[in-house]
């Protein structure tokens, strides 16, 4: 019950507390402990924090979230907080390796594993994570960039929310740092979403939740299982990569908003395999701002795939979507092994 503040510009309230909380360390080491029956936050990363290390750790049975990043900026009256983040004092290179979460969110359902606002150039890889009511990772903004999530296993996110997915992140607020290119600049530089194994269900409906203006990043090299669609980016959301991706057993393969000419969305050289026939997307389909789309396989129950509109062959015809195929469900043999080389884990 301890008072709760807004990180940033997206969904969720947060305490600025933690069973462990940090502020203006470097080269932190939190190694193999073990985080259980907790009421509220089990890490908490605040403001300046640089090249630390959250390894090998167990978190169970916690009341909010596993861990926090928060930084502070300026720009406006409100102490920490504001557009400008340029003075560095946030959680920046951070490595969240090698940990086991599971059983969160026992009170606060606006909870996760990992959560990060107002944080840039971090580190989430090689974690094991389900059992918790929302998101599983949470990204709260588009602060500066540079953050990679990859080689986890997600399961079991979502199960007492509905919309998001193992990952979800908003963008709603504007926020300038020196991170893109070392110049103050509002643009976020690209953050990396590969080589995951995520299965979004219970009431996860989005494998990748780009919501609400997310945008510059490059997802690719995952296995995404039971989501209503694979990729997603709305309100105003643009400049998302989705290439080399496996899509099992989704609605469709992905559902965006419309994009200005230079900053489309692109979705190429995945594999979906689609629930039911029908459209595989919704891409713009003409004028400036067309999605950038082809060479991917596309499986449904007959072979039957339409995009804008018309047959898949009869839009192609037209000069569009290059290189994609459509063909018959595959037997879950040859899906496995598509899987298996594509996460090397043979």
């Amino acid at each position: 019950m301890d008072p709760h503040g807004m990180p940033s510009g997206g969904d969720w309230a947060l305490e600025r507390t933690g069973a462990l909380f940090f502020e203006g360390t470097e080269n932190l080491l939190i190694e193999s402990c073990i985080f259980e029956v907790l009421d509220g936050n089990g890490i908490m990363i605040s403001g300046y924090n640089r090249f630390g290390n959250i390894t090998t750790n167990e978190f169970r049975w916690l009341g909010s979230t596993a861990i926090a990043l928060w930084g502070y900026t300026s720009g406006t009256d409100a102490p920490g907080m504001g557009w400008d983040g340029t003075d560095g004092n946030q959680p920046r290179n951070m490595s969240i390796m090698y940990n086991f979460v599971h059983e969160l969110g026992i009170w606060e359902k606006q909870s996760s594993f990992y959560f990060q606002a107002k944080s840039c150039q971090n580190t989430i890889m090689r974690n094991i994570n389900f059992n918790g009511p929302r998101a599983g990772i949470n990204f709260n903004d588009g602060f500066g960039g540079q953050s990679t999530v990859a080689e986890n296993l997600q399961f079991n996110t979502c199960r007492e929310s509905g919309d998001h997915g193992p990952f979800n992140s908003w963008d709603r607020q504007v926020f300038v740092t020196k991170v893109r290119n070392g110049t103050a600049s509002p643009d976020k530089d690209w953050d990396y979403i590969y080589s995951n194994f995520m299965i979004a269900n219970y009431d996860s409906i989005l494998a990748i939740d780009n919501d609400d203006g997310s945008n510059y990043y490059k997802t690719h090299d995952n296995f995404f299982a039971y989501s209503r669609s694979g990729m997603k980016n709305d309100f105003g959301g643009h400049d998302n990569h989705h290439y080399n991706n496996i899509y099992g057993y989704v609605g469709r393969g992905f559902g965006i908003n419309g994009q200005l000419k230079g900053h489309e969305d692109y979705f190429y050289s995945n594999v979906v395999v689609q629930t039911s026939d029908g459209d595989y997307g919704n891409p713009t389909c003409s004028g400036d701002g067309m999605t950038v789309v082809h060479d991917n396989k596309i499986y449904t129950p007959t072979g039957k795939v339409t995009e804008c509109g018309m047959s898949l062959a009869d839009w192609q015809a037209k000069g569009n979507d290059h290189g994609t195929t459509a063909g018959k469900w595959p037997d879950d043999d040859d899906l496995a092994k598509m899987i298996v080389d594509l996460l090397s884990l043979s």
